[in-house]
């Protein structure tokens, strides 16, 4: 997995550099999700998301690169960063008004696997938050966010997804021993701004963010009916 992440890192680099040089920043009027960023996770994150899928010689997936989006709302500035506060896309916000949708990261991913926690917390609804062993982080690099495929992604192992997984909301999830296949992001901010999300409000800074999307673990407290994703003698 790292081997195929710093096999692609140059291309993504070069996509960071045509992001600024070019002035992207929209979602092109009737464009969203056009061909190459076609990739569909076949659930909710496809209304914020615009990805190009990478496949080897054999037909399997080796990485994800592309946008994530938000809009910028009228509210007044966050009071704690005096930044503008802006929250993800919802439904098809980024069809119907193209020109409100702006992409605040670049990201890169690779294929993983992962067990889902929990949903909802301390902080109400959130990002899922999911199980995965630190040796399938790929290094060097970021990777702090996990999502799942459904069986109506494009991703060409959507049709081994297990049950379980196959759910189009993360309020759908139920905690299992099952592993969801997905991928792993890494995610650069491409401007500053306070990211609205759940009950959260979090300052984002231009570069690599560890901190808006943060939803994996590697170790947890016993939760029942969920085992570890190490071998026993481990």
């Amino acid at each position: 997995m790292t081997k195929n992440y710093l096999k692609n890192k140059p291309y993504f680099l070069l996509i960071v550099i045509l992001f600024f040089s070019t002035g992207l920043s929209t979602a092109l009027a009737g464009d969203f999700h056009a061909p190459p960023r076609d990739f569909r996770f076949g659930n909710h994150i496809d209304t914020h998301q615009e990805t190009k899928l990478k496949l080897d010689k054999a037909g399997n997936p080796v990485s994800l690169s592309g946008f994530f989006y938000v809009i910028f709302t009228d509210d007044p500035p966050d009071i704690g960063s005096g930044l503008p506060i802006a929250r993800h896309p919802q439904n098809d916000e980024c069809v119907e008004n193209n020109n409100d949708c702006v992409a605040a990261w670049l990201i890169e991913g690779v294929p993983a696997e992962a067990k889902f926690l929990y949903h909802d917390g301390v902080n109400g609804d959130d990002h899922p938050v999911w199980l995965l062993n630190r040796v399938d982080i790929p290094q060097p690099g970021s990777f702090t966010h996990f999502h799942w495929i459904t069986r109506s992604s494009t991703d060409p192992g959507a049709s081994s997804v297990p049950e379980a997984c196959d759910v189009k909301n993360a309020s759908q999830l139920v905690p299992a021993d099952v592993f969801c296949p997905g991928w792993l992001l890494e995610i650069r901010a491409t401007k500053s701004f306070a990211f609205q999300h759940g009950n959260d409000l979090v300052p984002v800074r231009a570069g690599i963010d560890n901190a808006s999307h943060l939803n994996i673990v590697t170790n947890y407290a016993e939760v029942e009916g969920i085992t570890s994703t190490r071998p026993p003698s481990e």
